[in-house]
C-alpha cells in the first residue's frame, strides 16, 4: 500500500481526512478495521457483505470510517438487565 510521506503537508495520507475535517472520518482498512473490533479479518468482510457495518469504495477499495464503527458497535450494543 503506498502512503505519502511525513511531508506531505496539507494533503494528508491515503487513509485519512485532512487535519481541518473531524478526525473521526479516518478511514481504516479492512484489516485494520478488524483490528479495531478485534475480530477476524473473514468476519469483518462477512459484516461488510451482508452490510450490517457503513463502507465506502475508494477506488477498487474498501475503507471503514471510525466513526461507522463505532455507530455499529453502538448498534448491536445489548443493555443489561439490571
Amino acid at each position: 500500500m503506498h502512503t505519502l510521506d511525513g511531508n506531505a503537508g496539507a494533503r494528508g495520507s491515503l487513509t485519512s481526512v485532512p487535519n481541518e475535517v473531524d478526525q473521526t472520518y479516518e478511514l481504516l482498512t479492512v484489516a485494520e478495521a478488524a483490528q479495531w473490533l478485534k475480530i477476524s479479518i473473514a468476519g469483518m468482510r462477512r459484516l461488510q457483505q451482508r452490510r450490517l457495518v457503513t463502507f465506502v469504495k475508494v477506488g477498487g477499495s474498501i475503507r471503514f470510517a471510525k466513526r461507522d464503527l463505532a455507530s455499529y458497535v453502538e448498534r448491536v450494543r445489548v443493555a443489561s438487565i439490571g
